[in-house]
């Protein structure tokens, strides 16, 4: 399998995990074996879809292959990495929890050996669906790591995300994404790999969210190969609500 797959495709089979955790190295997968793909991870960042959301490709569920049970992801979770055969596919996506209502009903291009990122958020009355294209920094050092930020929260204006201690934000006056706009963001950028807190501050300064103890990991050499941990940061949630409080989520892409 070609370096870019393997670097999207270290999860074969479907697993959840919550943006504070992160996608594990599967050493054991028979990589020499699987067929011509791309690699999809689907991200519920919508507030209003807690009790998760339904996915489907070309009218079939998106189910567990060993169980046959179907994928919900709950707010803050997100999936492994998904092999989709390429070509043009037809991606439904329902609210769990809500009579399965309709979020976003769109046709996606999938080449083989390209990796992507989808995101649901937005409100009720207009959710909001992005699609990213995961691509590898070229010549990232051994102690770097890639990232991107985007911010789909609601309720806020331009945001801005920093290290603490640092007094350059890394992104600064991001508005809430549009989909064109997760476009021209997807593109990751080096950053030294290390454990940081990361702040998102509106534009007066003022402190949205906080999040501590984030590593950022270095790569790996595997069998005379270098792998480097890719990271989407992502300020999520609504100001000023209780239940879906403004936070800044992590999806970790090995």
């Amino acid at each position: 399998m070609k370096k870019l797959s393997l670097q999207f495709c270290f999860l074969l089979l479907i697993s959840l995990f919550t943006f504070s955790s992160c996608l594990k190295d599967n050493d054991d997968g028979p990589w020499n074996d699987m067929p011509a793909a791309g690699v999809m991870y689907f991200v519920n960042s919508f507030p209003d879809a807690t009790s998760g959301l339904l996915y489907q490709l070309d009218g079939n569920t998106i189910s567990n292959p060993l169980n046959g049970v179907p994928m919900v992801l709950e707010y803050q979770k997100f999936s492994g990495a998904q092999l989709l055969h390429p070509g043009n596919r037809k991606l439904t996506i329902r609210n769990y929890n809500n009579g399965q209502d309709v979020l976003a009903d769109t046709t996606l291009t999938i080449k083989v050996d390209s990796g992507y990122t989808s995101f649901v958020y937005g409100t009720a009355e207009q959710p909001i669906f992005a699609l990213a294209q995961d691509k590898v920094v070229e010549n990232l050092g051994e102690n770097e790591s890639g990232i991107r930020f985007l911010n789909l929260a609601n309720g806020v204006g331009a945001v801005n995300l920093l290290i603490e201690g640092e007094d350059e934000p890394l992104y600064n006056n991001r508005p809430i994404e549009t989909g064109s706009s997760v476009v021209a963001h997807q593109a990751f950028q080096a950053q030294t790999s290390g454990t940081y807190t990361l702040k998102v501050t509106d534009a007066s300064g003022n402190v949205l969210a906080t999040r501590e103890g984030r590593e950022l990991k270095r790569s790996e050499l595997v069998n005379g190969q270098r792998y480097h941990a890719y990271y989407t940061i992502m300020l999520i949630g609504k100001a000023g609500d209780e239940n879906t409080p403004l936070y800044i989520g992590v999806v970790e892409h090995r």
